[in-house]
């Protein structure tokens, strides 16, 4: 689109097409969640949502980023040449305060690139769920492995390594723009001591590619090995023309470079003057009005725009704009859920703040700048707005399950607004609130782990166990923090870690609730599954026999707790030997899980394949064979490359060798082989099991399958 062209309005149907013709790549059609968190991303930093339309759809238009980069053209081309020859420079790190244009600037340049056939990513990194979601997506789209995205996902040690190294192979020159990196501690190694400047965290110079960063941080120490562009304010000619484009009656020249200069010439700042001034609110829309106007407030200059632009809303009829932007602030400045922001008069809250250009809205949720949220969070007058605030955060989690992965996106949504009001907790919140927040953390953070972002999730525990210690180590929603802090550091792989925690909760949990209380038998559970991953199985077969009794007696024999224990024990008993012992224990199992869940439900499949692997280590060879290809059967809704489809096919090679078909089960070991390399990497653990089995066998020797519980 260039300067002349009208905006055109789209559906997000047509928004949805438009971003698949932009980069085809990034929607693929089978994966619903990955499409949804793409599709947010395009949205964010390619469309600006404009006025409801009349249909049932909102409308919106393609940004054109050339509309809002005046005064920064030489800056754009200096950008622009080094990302046509990347690795010279390094990494290239915009940096200014608040305001000043730094996205528009990187997303000008985004365009610019798509021009180029380069693949191109945009990565926040204002919120850990978002930039670990980020940063896997970019690892999907390189063609990395499950290995390589869980890595990532975890924030483990070598996550950035299994990054750049997808980077650097990528067939496709590329941009990866990594936004609001306001703490650059983020872009750092899990281990680094040194931040991002050893050149080994997430942002590295590259000959396959560019990384931009924006940032508020501006010292250059913490930018050692990057081209450091400072984004600061428009130069007055520029400034001026910026408020006559938005303002065009509202005086000449000089009295425009007056006003830009007053207010600073940030393009924020000039954006909500302009825009003010251009909307038909102001009683007197001049420029030297406007200058009066702000003699009589106090604050920073956005705070100072900002009360003239709610107080012309207020004498308009609209004041109730003043509370809903008060009550937006106490949020992450992006994508907030219009149901999160019910009040009186809504509507024509919406449609003034949008109108003056205080937020973006679309038909779901609205957009902040994220120095507007930050002045007028500041300028929170008592702690109601934020009570109310946490309440209808609460009330939308309550919406959601944590096992469902088609909510998973909201939860990372809705995980950057939780962390936002825990930012703010220790000003503004009794011991009510910060419960209610301790118990969302607690369900973000096990969504977050069954969504596989575990360094997500460590990272949020940590932050609510941090802000919410007022409450005490013995208040019951600090205890759920940490139970799924432990299970975070478990499934980090520090299992000695992860069971004194779990040990310290359960000591807790036994002292103020009781044996008995839910929370206790969840904590004795997890107690016995930790010593079973430290292989210690006597002793969890016992702590599943002593949680699996007052189970059965407080929590029923029907409770998903309850059937999930005594899977678990039957496993335990299986690992001792005993396999005839846990054949019935199974079958039970299978039985009431059939009955109480459906049949395809996760849970009711694995206690089913936990029988088969049963039923071949007892040598029932045949009948295991038919069983394992009846699993298959049920499991043929999964992608060919899923990790169970995968394990039962290892499982039923093993079976027919184990019948003499050895040129059959070596065929079968092959494709896993193949496409556990492919999924899952060379250096998985499931790959090189099956890597052992097939040499094995073409020596003439048969592996055993190990089954995983």
């Amino acid at each position: 689109m260039t300067d002349n062209e009208e905006r055109i309005p789209l559906t997000f149907a047509e928004v949805y097409r438009r971003a698949r013709a932009a980069g085809a790549e990034a929607f693929p059609p089978f994966d619903l969640q990955r499409g949804l968190n793409d599709l947010r991303t395009w949205i964010d930093r390619e469309v600006d949502v404009v006025a409801e339309a009349e249909g049932s759809f909102a409308s919106a238009t393609v940004r054109s980023p050339q509309r809002e980069i005046r005064g920064r053209q030489d800056l754009l081309e200096e950008l622009v040449a080094l990302a046509r020859r990347p690795g010279g420079g390094g990494p290239a790190a915009l940096v200014g305060m608040g305001g000043a244009g730094k996205s528009t600037l990187a997303a000008a340049l985004a365009e610019r690139a798509k021009g180029w056939d380069r693949q191109v990513w945009w990565v926040s990194a204002a919120d850990p769920a978002g930039f670990s979601v980020g940063l896997t997506r970019v690892a999907r789209d390189l063609g990395g492995s499950s290995t390589d995205v869980e890595s990532i996902a975890r924030g483990a040690a070598d996550g950035p390594d299994r990054l750049w190294r997808l980077l650097e192979r990528s067939s496709r020159r590329w941009l990866l723009v990594i936004d609001n990196a306001d703490d650059p501690w983020t872009l750092a190694a899990a281990d680094s001591p040194a931040g991002i400047q050893d050149g080994l965290g997430w942002v590295r110079a590259s000959r396959r590619g560019l990384v931009v960063v924006t940032s508020r941080e501006t010292d250059p120490r913490m930018w050692v090995g990057a081209t450091l562009f400072a984004v600061g304010h428009l130069a007055m000619a520029d400034a001026a023309q910026v408020l006559r484009d938005l303002a065009p009656q509202a005086g000449d020249e000089t009295e425009a470079q007056a006003l830009a200069h007053r207010i600073g010439g940030l393009p924020l700042t000039l954006h909500l003057a302009g825009t003010y001034l251009g909307s038909g609110v102001a009683q007197s829309p001049t420029f030297a009005a406007y200058d009066r106007a702000l003699d009589s407030r106090e604050g920073t200059m956005v705070a100072r725009l900002a009360e003239i632009s709610l107080d012309g809303l207020a004498h308009q009829g609209v004041p109730q704009a003043r509370t809903l932007l008060q009550l937006a602030s106490c949020y992450a400045p992006r994508s907030i859920p219009m149901r999160m922001l019910s009040m009186t008069g809504l509507q024509e809250a919406l449609d003034g703040l949008r109108g003056v250009g205080l937020i973006q809205s679309g038909s779901a949720a609205i957009t902040l700048h994220p120095v507007v949220t930050d002045t007028n969070r500041a300028r929170l007058e008592g702690p109601e707005v934020w009570h109310t605030a946490v309440a209808h955060l609460v009330d939308a989690l309550r919406e959601l399950s944590h096992g469902q992965p088609e909510c998973w996106p909201e939860y990372r949504l809705l995980g950057q607004h939780l962390l936002a009001l825990l930012d703010t907790a220790a000003e503004h919140g009794d011991h009510v609130h910060l419960a209610l927040l301790a118990d969302a953390a607690a369900g973000v953070a096990r969504a977050f782990n069954h969504s596989g972002a575990g360094g997500a999730a460590g990272r949020l525990c940590r932050i609510a166990l941090a802000r919410c210690a007022a409450l005490g180590e013995e208040h019951p929603a600090v205890l759920r923090v940490r139970h799924q802090l432990a299970w975070t550091v478990a499934d980090g792989g520090d299992l000695a870690q992860a069971e004194a925690i779990y040990q310290d909760v359960l000591g807790i949990r036994q002292g103020v609730l009781g044996d008995s209380h839910p929370d206790t038998l969840h904590s004795r559970h997890e107690f016995g599954w930790i010593a079973g991953l430290l292989g210690r199985w006597a002793e969890a077969e016992q702590r599943y026999r002593d949680t699996l009794r007052d189970c059965l007696r407080y929590l029923g024999p029907d409770s998903p707790d309850t059937l999930t224990t005594r899977h678990e024990l039957a496993y335990a008993i299986a690992k001792q030997g005993r396999i005839d012992e846990a054949r019935p224990v199974f079958e039970d199992v299978l039985h009431d899980r059939r009955r109480v869940l459906p049949e395809l439900a996760p849970q009711t499949l694995q206690t089913q394949h936990a029988l088969v692997w049963i039923t071949a280590r007892q040598g029932r060879w045949a009948e295991a064979e038919a069983m394992y290809r009846q699993l298959l059967d049920l499991r043929q809704v999964l992608e060919t490359d899923h990790p169970h489809v995968l394990l039962t096919l290892h499982e039923l090679a093993w079976t027919i060798a184990r019948q003499g078909r050895r040129a059959e089960a070596e065929s079968i070991y092959r494709q896993v082989l193949e496409r556990r390399s492919r999924a899952l990497g060379d250096d998985h653990p499931e790959t090189e099991t099956t890597r052992w089995a097939l040499s094995e066998l073409l020596h003439g020797r048969i592996v055993d399958a190990v089954h995983p519980a």
